[in-house]
């Protein structure tokens, strides 16, 4: 049985956040994966539209990259952008992030969150929001 092949983007400025993305979606066998990132809202929003014909089946997205959008982060910035997309209608989209409010940046901007403190201490909760969004 061939695995369907779902597609991730990652907004993540930190090369070692970076790494720990792709280690981690390295390692998830229960869909076959492809995952772009990119290092600035903007440049993940320019992936976004460049594989407009084919969307991500998920978007990932640190809450604070570059300080372009002050006062807002580029988190929110990048969000609010997808969400005028009609190809992202009803892709998931998740705030991965060292923030302390994430869950109420997360829930002001209609989207879900981890806080990059949970995954440190429970890799595991990765996988879990994997399953919950690709399978």
């Amino acid at each position: 049985m061939t695995k369907t092949l779902k597609r991730i983007l990652i907004a993540e400025d930190s090369p070692e956040w970076q790494k720990f993305h792709a280690s981690l979606l390295k390692e998830y066998d229960k869909v076959e994966l492809m995952f772009d990132i990119a290092s600035s809202a903007r440049d993940a929003l320019e992936l976004i539209n460049k594989n407009i014909e084919n969307p991500y089946n998920l978007v990932l997205s640190d809450l604070q990259m570059e300080t372009d959008f002050l006062p807002k982060f580029a988190g929110e910035w990048f969000v609010e952008n997808i969400k005028q997309i009609p190809q992202y209608k009803n892709v998931p989209i998740v705030f991965i992030s060292a923030t302390y409010n994430i869950s109420f940046v997360a829930a002001s901007c209609g989207v879900n969150s981890l806080s990059k403190r949970t995954l440190v201490n429970n890799p595991q909760t990765y996988y879990f929001m994997l399953d919950e969004y690709l399978i």
